[in-house]
């Protein structure tokens, strides 16, 4: 349950970063958007390749679902600090929020076998 959780949530903040990369970075030509939305992005790729590495059973999957976990939620909290504000209130809530449930599943675990 907790891959397929992890995935769909790593679409969904991909989604958002997606949108902020494309139409506020790029046609927009805003700087701070186009940083913040490239760096989702690629959090939120890291977050669907901890799901990959979950689903597989890999060796090192768990060291995977932490760093992507802890990088969501340090991203998402200074995405959404002012004074720009990238991050509106539901994303924080499910990128941080999310990361945070994910860094107390697998820290207090040694195994990734008993999360599954």
């Amino acid at each position: 349950m907790i891959p397929t959780l992890t995935f769909l949530v790593s679409l969904v903040l991909g989604a958002g970063a997606a949108q902020e990369l494309v139409v506020r970075g790029v046609r927009g030509g805003e700087a701070q958007p186009f940083a913040v939305g490239a760096v989702g992005v690629l959090v939120s790729l890291l977050l669907a390749a901890a799901a990959v590495a979950l689903w597989r059973r890999w060796p090192g999957a768990r060291r995977l679902v932490v760093a992507a976990a802890g990088l969501s939620v340090v991203f998402h909290v200074y995405a959404a600090l002012p004074p720009h504000r990238n991050v509106g209130g539901l994303a924080l809530l499910v990128g941080a929020g999310y990361g945070l449930a994910l860094l107390a599943i697998y820290r207090s675990r040694r195994t990734t076998q008993v999360a599954l």
